[in-house]
């Protein structure tokens, strides 16, 4: 058992480097996973992300008598999601229960003094940015933006007694003709609807339609609270750093925007077993010559009166048929709430099979 263990704030620029230097030296030292959001927390600790500034944010450090990190994360409370306080981007050396003990006490007495009624374990501050623990397949690498953890952390959470909230992702081996069946229906859908894929000349634009798609689409969603126009343009600038334009994909109906899906390269794939996910990569995409062979579809939002006629089925369509110039031969889904039967549902007559399981951990405070 350690000696002593020491409660250390992140609060100047000397404490959040010896953060980021933690994880860092643990995705090396596991040399499998790879850390998709060093990126983002560099630019949280910057201070200039416009995100942040409805997001009360604390970086907890759990230190042994050496000053060694022995696990650490996030402790945050968003403006619109007032009754959870987060725990997010967590990491923790093995063996570290007494440590991790003391870092979701200090967590709930944050959310205490904040008026949180629940810690939430598993959410990125908003569910834009992730959402879940990695549940399954610990020994395969991460796509890009999701989870890549050991298995004992869940098991630690799971010991402690929090409530679970389940996600499935879902998997299709090769891009085929398995559509093909449908092809008068999406024939005859796709005559009644404009597609158009996001301008980047308009960037403004149709960043806001993709904002009000969003919140009208999931306000009701778990975890999800409304967005800003500002949130969603630094989200996206980020993404069409690597992205095309036509990974987002809207839907209009007599000129009004109905629906879109968004879907991007496993980016994941140009980088190595380990690493953070970095600018180096971006140039990798741009210069380099490997071909990324796994697509992966993000979200797609409909609205509630379009989604009776097809429209989810046309748009997956529209991302098959734009998969093709890609030279990408399969598809992974991102993470489904596992009550969401219409999402599950769907995936389950399109894709080959279920694949990794994440889990979001609760407790009441």
């Amino acid at each position: 058992m350690r000696k002593e263990l020491t409660i250390k704030i992140a609060g100047d620029a000397k404490g959040r480097k010896k953060f980021l230097a933690f994880r860092k030296k643990l995705y090396k030292e596991r040399n499998l996973y790879i850390d998709n959001n060093y990126f983002m927390l560099k630019e949280i600790f910057s201070d200039k992300l416009h995100f942040t500034k409805s997001v009360f944010i604390t970086p907890v450090m759990i230190e042994d008598e050496n000053e060694e990190i022995i696990c650490e994360g996030i402790v945050a409370v968003a403006d619109k999601l007032p009754e959870y306080v987060q725990l997010c981007f967590f990491e923790a050396v093995e063996n570290a229960g007494e440590a991790i003990d003391i870092l979701l006490v200090k967590a709930m007495e944050i959310g205490r003094e904040k008026g949180c009624k629940r810690l939430v374990v598993g959410l990125y501050g908003h569910v834009n940015y992730g959402l879940g623990l990695l549940d399954s397949h610990f020994d395969k690498v991460n796509s890009f933006s999701s989870p890549g953890n050991p298995a004992f952390y869940n098991d630690y959470f799971r010991a402690y007694g929090m409530e679970e909230v389940k996600l499935n992702s879902y998997f299709t081996h090769k891009l085929d003709d398995r559509l093909f069946r449908y092809e008068r229906v999406i024939k005859k859908i796709k005559s009644e609807y404009e597609f158009k894929k996001f301008d980047k000349k308009h960037f403004e634009e149709y960043s806001h339609i993709y904002t009000d798609l969003n919140n009208y689409s999931f306000g009701e969603h778990k975890y999800y609270y409304e967005r800003d126009y500002k949130d969603d343009e630094e989200m996206l600038k980020e993404l069409f750093l690597f992205m095309k334009e036509d990974s987002l994909i809207f839907a209009f109906k007599d000129e009004k925007p109905v629906g879109f899906i968004l879907w991007y390269p496993d980016y994941n794939e140009l980088a190595a077993e380990g690493e953070c996910f970095g600018t180096r990569h971006y140039f990798k995409n741009i210069f380099g010559n490997k071909k990324i062979k796994t697509a992966k579809v993000m979200e797609y939002a409909v609205l509630d009166e379009y989604k009776g006629v097809g429209l989810p089925l046309v748009l997956i369509a529209e991302v098959f048929s734009t998969l093709k110039n890609y030279g990408v031969s399969q598809v992974e889904s991102s993470w489904i709430l596992a009550d969401n039967e219409d999402s599950n549902s769907f995936c389950q007559a399109f894709c080959d099979e279920l694949y990794k399981k994440y889990v979001v951990f609760e407790k009441e405070i």
